[in-house]
Formats: structure tokens, C-alpha cells, sequence
């Protein structure tokens, strides 16, 4: 199984390829961990490792990712191969990558109120209702 992690920090590495060693080492998965820390920009032949990655990937975790240009290079990227991944897991980015969660029946883009431009689209009353509840 091949898991391609996508973060911005430089203290998750160390704590998946133990993970990666336990988990090979308890459950014989033969996991296979690709990672790319996104706090920089990368070079036009990082990004073709990145997208071989994405490619061949069976899940896709995307932590942290808030740049501007590495996001707009990742979106299209997701979307190609969104086919491809049994799920992708977006923790703690900006909106247009969160929306790329999806696991199992659950698919962020499809929830109600999320627009396909990424708008949040809500009525008058839903956002009293919504303002009401919290109060």
C-alpha cells in the first residue's frame, strides 16, 4: 500500500517512517510512504516525483498546506488522479484543498452548502438557524 504524505513542519517526518516501520513490521502491509514537506516551493522536477507519487498512491494525506502556489500546483494534481486514491485525508489547509477529503461515502465537495466554486452557500434562515445554535 502506498501512502503519500504532503505537510508543512519539519517535526512529522521522523514520526511516519516509525510509524511506516511498526505498521510493516506488525501487520506486513509492505507500506510505502512518500513524503514531501511543502514549506518551500519545489523545483520542476520535485513537482514530477510529487505527481508519480500521487499517482501510484492508494491514499493521500495533505496536512498543513497553506502556500499559495504549491496549492494551486497540488489542486489540479488531486483532481487527476482523484480516481486513483481509495482516500484522501486534508487536515488544517485552506478551503479549496479541504474540500478534496473524501473517504469512503464521505466526499467533502458533494456535503450540502459547499458550493462547486468552493463558496460556502447558505440561506438567510440557515444562517440565523446556524447563529441561533451557537448562541
Amino acid at each position: 500500500m502506498k501512502v503519500t504524505f504532503l505537510y508543512v513542519g519539519s517535526s512529522l517526518l521522523a514520526p511516519l517512517r516509525n510509524a511506516e516501520r511498526e505498521i510493516d513490521r506488525e501487520h506486513d502491509l509492505d507500506l510505502q510512504l512518500a513524503t514531501y514537506n511543502f514549506g518551500a516551493p519545489f523545483t520542476d522536477a520535485e513537482w514530477q516525483d510529487i505527481e508519480s507519487d500521487l499517482r501510484d498512491a492508494d491514499v493521500v494525506f495533505v496536512i498543513h498546506v497553506m502556500d499559495g502556489e504549491n496549492a494551486a500546483r497540488l489542486l489540479p494534481l488531486l483532481d487527476r488522479f482523484r480516481n486513483e486514491h481509495r482516500a484522501v485525508v486534508v487536515i488544517n489547509c485552506m478551503p479549496e484543498l479541504m474540500k478534496r477529503t473524501r473517504m469512503g461515502k464521505l466526499d467533502f465537495a458533494r456535503l450540502p452548502g459547499i458550493s462547486r466554486k468552493g463558496a460556502k452557500t447558505q440561506s438567510h434562515a440557515e444562517r440565523y438557524e446556524s447563529r441561533t445554535l451557537l448562541s
